[in-house]
């Protein structure tokens, strides 16, 4: 039995179910190597204890070419799922929130582009041909409310944007979708530690409740959003439109 899908772009593409033994491993193999490759880049970052102090080093060698050598390396740091929030606290120390806030948002979108690409090329055909009939109708409404689902991820406070990228890269996101919503959503913890830097830690000064009201927002935010993605899910009788950058 064949199944209909449609790929980032919005082409239907048709893609068999794994029916044989080898054909299953093989489709299983792709995915360890994409989760093996992501944990080992998450490790090799780990050991490599790299800290804020590293940071000023670098760029103040790199002179006028520091800020582009901050988004490079912030963008590869990304990749391997290091805390966005203390890349966002580090730019806001070395280049200020005007010059911070672009750059955190450009390394950003850089990370989740690649991510997006790599998690696809990789994985995003493995997982389709394992997945029943059920599961697929999920994942084609994932698919089509890709901007969304990014969208609730990124505002929600807590969630590894990293893990985000990748998951939207095998589920079939659309990249324009993605994109638009890391920048949607990244904005307002990308302010809260720019231009706030390291209020958070008292939460009582104007600074720190500025930060806080932020984070709220943003919480608020995504969780209209989900409640709204709720009322699409597959089964359910109520339906609403919801933004797409499709």
């Amino acid at each position: 039995m064949f199944h209909r899908s449609r790929n980032p772009r919005g082409h239907v593409r048709v893609i068999s179910p794994v029916t044989r033994v080898p054909d299953r491993r093989r489709a299983v193999a792709r995915l360890a190597l994409l989760g093996s490759a992501i944990i080992a880049a998450f490790v090799t970052v780990t050991l490599l204890g790299v800290s804020p102090t590293d940071a000023r080093l670098w760029v103040a060698e790199a002179g006028a070419l520091g800020p582009l050598l901050f988004v490079l390396v912030a963008a590869v740091l990304g990749l391997a799922l290091f805390p966005g929030q203390l890349i966002a606290t580090a730019a806001g120390a070395l280049f200020g929130a005007l010059t911070g806030i672009p750059i955190v948002l450009l390394a950003a979108l850089i990370a989740a582009g690649v991510a997006l690409l790599v998690a696809r090329r990789i994985g995003a055909d493995a997982l389709l041909s394992l997945l029943s009939p059920g599961a697929r109708r999920w994942q084609g409404w994932l698919a089509d409310h890709g901007f969304s689902a990014v969208l609730a991820s990124r505002l929600a406070p807590g969630v590894p944007a990293g893990v985000v990228n990748y998951l939207a890269g095998i589920t079939g996101i659309r990249t324009r979708a993605v994109l638009a919503a890391v920048a949607l959503g990244a904005l307002p913890k990308t302010i809260a530690y720019v231009a706030l830097g390291g209020a958070l830690a008292d939460p009582f000064s104007v600074r720190g409740l500025i930060a806080v009201g932020l984070y709220a927002a943003a919480a608020a935010g995504g969780l209209f959003v989900v409640r709204r993605l709720i009322r699409t899910r597959p089964g359910s009788r109520r339906s609403s439109p919801l933004p797409s950058a499709a």
